[in-house]
């Protein structure tokens, strides 16, 4: 009888096992032979799924994408405008391990594409999302007419996006600093003096 070769755990295995070399290591030893042995199968057959060591990256930074998003489809949001857009924000941010982790997983990728032809393509589509989710946080809170109206929507949309990702990077670098509650503090701050309203408790 056939062994029945389970996908999805073996993907997750693969995924796991390849980010924690590259965490504790650096990327330039996740090879496809280390990632392999770490993972408890042959070269030969993740050589079957990756030719290089970008097209592993890609499928790490997919990996930890899906599973974000499939976390985020349980989640309810409030009602509320302003804690709505608050809301959406901290799902961007890293708030717990798991975030943290794929946050780790975003920038490992990022500096990669600086001088990765092949991963640029998903850089750009990455960076694109995050203007997409920044400008529908203030879309929100344009419908409820809590913004001004002289305000520059598209500045302000780079400007949160610009806010988020230097989150990101100090609650990686100096996470006794930037805590997930100062984190919170920070953008709840943000997102009042947009509105120039406080933030509703």
């Amino acid at each position: 009888m056939p062994k029945i070769v389970d996908h999805d755990q073996k993907r997750k295995l693969i995924a796991e096992s390849a980010w924690k070399i590259i965490e504790t290591k650096g990327i330039e030893h996740a090879s496809i032979r280390a990632v392999a042995a770490a993972a408890g199968v042959s070269p030969g057959a993740l050589r079957h799924y990756f030719s290089t060591q970008d097209e592993l990256l890609l499928f790490i930074v997919d990996y930890y994408l899906t599973r974000g998003a499939d976390r985020a489809k349980g989640i309810e949001i409030s009602r509320i405008p302003m804690k709505a857009a608050l809301e959406v924000v901290l799902e961007l941010l890293p708030m717990d391990s798991d975030k943290r982790t794929a946050a780790g997983v975003w920038w490992v990728f990022a500096i990669r594409s600086l001088t990765s032809s092949a991963l640029q393509d998903k850089k750009d589509e990455l960076t694109d999302g995050l203007l997409d989710l920044s400008r529908t946080v203030l879309d929100l809170l344009a419908k409820a007419e809590l913004l001004p109206s002289s305000i520059d929507m598209e500045l302000e949309t780079l400007r949160l996006a610009a806010v988020i990702e230097g989150l990101t990077v100090l609650a990686l670098l100096r996470p006794e600093i930037y805590a997930p509650e100062t984190i919170e503090r920070i953008i709840v701050r943000h997102l009042q003096e947009l509105c120039g309203q406080a933030m509703s408790e």
